[in-house]
């Protein structure tokens, strides 16, 4: 690459010879590599990475508590899902069975998407309310990609959800 100016300027890397343009250089790269806004993730983004570490098809109660934490961490704010994913963990569930006077098997791993399905099947039988166990496989379920989930209504999402639940055999 030549170093070429038009008329009347100075050479582009000419600056970055001198100290003082080599100073300015790394001012400006230990600016922009400390600002946080753009070199961090979004929480979404946090979010969908904290959950894709996770089988909600298999956890342990200890995994179901690292996920909690790691969601709370991450800025996941507490909504009933994230109340249900944390009375389904292993401190939850010790404390539980330590007040009812019962053993407590952390060792057991849970099918969560399972237990949700169930439990609007449950509720559906029964004529009750499923809306907080659909919210709560919407919450386990991966996000659709973001021109999905872009092109496609909320309403229209939960719907399907719903309709997966169903469908899907115990």
């Amino acid at each position: 690459m030549h170093n070429e100016t038009a008329p009347g300027h100075t050479p582009v890397f000419q600056s970055v010879r001198s100290e003082a343009g080599k100073a300015r250089v790394n001012a400006a790269l230990a600016s922009f590599q400390n600002r946080p806004d753009q070199v961090q993730p979004s929480i979404p983004e946090k979010i969908a990475a904290i959950k894709a570490r996770f089988d909600a098809r298999a956890m342990a109660p200890q995994d179901i508590d690292r996920m909690f934490d790691a969601l709370v961490q991450a800025g996941h704010p507490m909504t009933a899902p994230m109340l249900l994913l944390n009375s389904m963990g292993e401190r939850f569930r010790s404390h539980l069975s330590g007040l009812s006077g019962r053993d407590y098997d952390g060792g057991r791993t849970l099918d969560l998407i399972a237990v949700a399905q169930l439990q609007i099947q449950r509720a559906r039988k029964q004529g009750g309310a499923s809306g907080g166990w659909e919210s709560f496989l919407a919450f386990l379920v991966p996000e659709p990609p973001a021109a999905q989930a872009a092109a496609e209504a909320p309403l229209d999402h939960m719907a399907r959800l719903a309709q997966q639940a169903q469908a899907r055999p115990n």
